[in-house]
């Protein structure tokens, strides 16, 4: 059976590819081949990071952990050039196609799939240390009491000289709160994932969307930092060039290195920002 008849049995079972346009063969994609492929784009742009942060020449034999993976397209980029990669999904459609797409490049013995719920701390149990973790457009899926325990899990698993890329939403203003412990809070605002009497089934076919959580918590950028060093990271960093422009303000990509957490006994980022928007001496200059 010829590639392009595959394909469409693997679309007539587990629907059309929705996020990823990959090129399985060529001149042959799984969605169509004039389509933008920004997970193509954002695995660029990931192993740029890498190679630059970790001082490596290329990604060759990194392993790399890819969570929330949908169809699976950066995993598959990055293995194209050479990474070993675990994608984890919590729909199996995903991970068919994921699979069958990594099969077609023959790259299959570099790729692993696991299917699975980031938020289920048994599925942490399987799977080793990486020198990447990959964590893009999960996180502001994320029930609010579920993002810190994930990025606990997400520094657990990552290598002391690897690190974490959080490409996510952020809230753009400090519109709610969640309790963290005694007086610690994260702001951001709220967000509808499903109502509460949708299905399983129609749960499933919204495929950008969570799967269990009808609401999830979108951070706002200094909530999201302190996460990260509540969660054990060392270091924060925010990638403005190379980018990667979405058409809305929300969305940008974030680092967070291992290492010593606040050797500096540092406070946490005030959020909400209590400073004034304008330097003060911008009114002696008017």
């Amino acid at each position: 059976m010829d590639i392009q008849s595959k394909l469409q049995l693997v679309q007539e079972k587990y629907g059309p590819w929705t996020a990823h346009n990959i090129e399985i063969a060529p001149g042959i994609f799984t969605i169509k081949e004039d389509k933008a492929d920004r997970a193509q784009q954002r695995a660029l742009i990931y192993a740029g990071l890498s190679t630059t942060l970790l001082k490596r020449k290329n990604i060759k034999g990194l392993k790399i952990l890819d969570l929330g993976c949908l169809e699976g397209g950066i995993s598959i980029a990055l293995s194209l050039q050479g990474a070993k990669c675990t994608g984890i999904d919590v729909r199996p459609g995903h991970l068919a196609k994921a699979e069958f797409a990594a099969k077609s490049l023959k790259i299959n013995q570099r790729c692993k799939w696991i299917l699975g719920d980031v938020t289920d701390p048994s599925l942490w149990l399987e799977i080793g240390s990486f020198d990447i973790v990959i964590c893009s457009g999960l996180l502001y899926h994320l029930d609010a009491q579920d993002i810190l325990p994930t990025l606990k899990r997400i520094n657990d698993k990552c290598k002391k000289n690897g690190m974490a890329i959080i490409d996510t939403n952020i809230a753009p203003q400090p519109k709610q709160r969640i309790n963290i412990k005694e007086s610690t809070f994260l702001y951001g605002c709220e967000w509808i994932e499903h109502p509460e009497d949708r299905n399983i089934e129609e749960r499933i076919k919204h495929s950008w969307s969570s799967l269990e959580n009808n609401k999830a918590f979108w951070l706002t950028e200094r909530s999201l930092c302190n996460a990260l060093i509540m969660a054990g990271f060392g270091s924060v960093l925010k990638q403005l060039y190379p980018y990667h422009e979405w058409a809305h303000q929300t969305r940008d990509i974030w680092i967070a290195m291992p290492g010593e957490s606040n050797p500096n006994n540092l406070p946490l980022r005030a959020d909400p920002d209590p400073r004034p928007i304008p330097h003060p001496a911008l009114k002696i200059q008017q």
